[in-house]
């Protein structure tokens, strides 16, 4: 009986032992015991560039959180240092007025208004960036990446705090069918120069440069009085169906009739674009005409048309 008994108690503490195993090896394992210390809900998340957009918010907050341990004077000595620029992400700053106050890459945006900083396209980001709330929003637009040398699609992430806007973002490529891109009416001549520049340039994208150039060698290519003419990287004319007479020029040896340097004028074009007036002959009229050309450099080339306008 003692025997009998003695098997049925072991069998009972086998069988507790086997069940509460694997109870506990249900539960979470617990890589730390609890702790008395708070996390700092202000710690940058540990996000990498692989996820560019995490990446952005945690940049931004940052600098909110740099903000508030240091100071207004502190952040902005700090983020117009180059030095706190990584990679393609850099902190900007607007004040309560939206006027820049940080952009370390572009010194020259310091003191202007967002509103009145257009895009590329022409289009209105900085207006759009002015609307952000304490909530923050994303806004798109195209803008030089500075890494590549190209016109590209900016997605930026910003954040009202205590009155200044807080921004970032990050680059996607921009090489969309030119075939696909929105229709701009002639009756805004300058929105449709944009628009025929930025065509030429997504073309280059989409088509490469050979067949880019022999499309704009052609006089096929010209629409009325719009015409685009490119520059390679050294500035010699590669592209120029109304003037085929200035292929191989150098576009900062050439002058409008009057002498107005306008090569060197036009040369001076950056990622974001920059228009240019002097006096040139229109291939619609065969007549001098004032001209007002804008000129964008991408990848090196510089892509320009032009609309005229009668002398007084």
């Amino acid at each position: 009986m003692r025997n009998s008994l003695l098997v049925l108690l072991i069998i009972g503490i086998a069988f507790l032992s086997v069940t509460g195993c694997e109870r506990a090896m249900r539960q979470p394992i617990m890589a730390h015991g609890p702790s008395d210390e708070k996390p700092d809900k202000h710690e940058k998340p540990e996000v990498t560039i692989d996820d560019p957009e995490a990446f952005t918010i945690a940049f931004v907050q940052e600098g909110i959180h740099f903000y508030k341990q240091n100071g207004f004077e502190a952040t902005i000595a700090h983020y117009n240092d180059p030095a706190s620029i990584q990679g393609q992400w850099y902190l900007f700053l607007f004040d309560e007025n939206d006027l820049s106050l940080v952009n370390a890459p572009n010194p020259d945006i310091i003191g202007r208004d967002a509103k009145r900083i257009l895009s590329i396209d022409g289009g209105q980001p900085g207006l759009e960036i002015t609307t952000t709330t304490s909530e923050g929003r994303w806004v798109d637009y195209l803008w030089p990446n500075p890494a590549t040398n190209k016109i590209a699609l900016k997605r930026t992430w910003a954040v009202r705090h205590d009155g200044y806007i807080f921004g970032s973002g990050y680059y996607k490529p921009w090489h969309p069918d030119p075939a696909q891109l929105p229709v701009v009416s002639k009756d805004d001549p300058a929105a449709f120069t944009r628009a025929f520049v930025l065509e030429a340039v997504a073309r280059y994208e989409f088509h490469g440069l050979d067949a880019t150039l022999a499309h704009y060698n052609d006089p096929a290519s010209i629409d009325g009085e719009w015409y685009v003419f490119i520059n390679d990287p050294n500035d010699i004319a590669i592209a120029h169906a109304p003037r085929p007479d200035l292929l191989g020029s150098n576009l900062k040896d050439i002058q409008a009739p009057d002498g107005y340097p306008l090569g060197i004028e036009l040369a001076m074009a950056t990622g974001t674009g920059r228009w240019v007036e002097y006096i040139w002959v229109n291939p619609e009229t065969g007549e001098d005409g004032l001209k007002r050309s804008w000129a964008i450099r991408h990848n090196g080339y510089l892509f320009g048309s032009g609309y005229y306008q009668p002398l007084e």
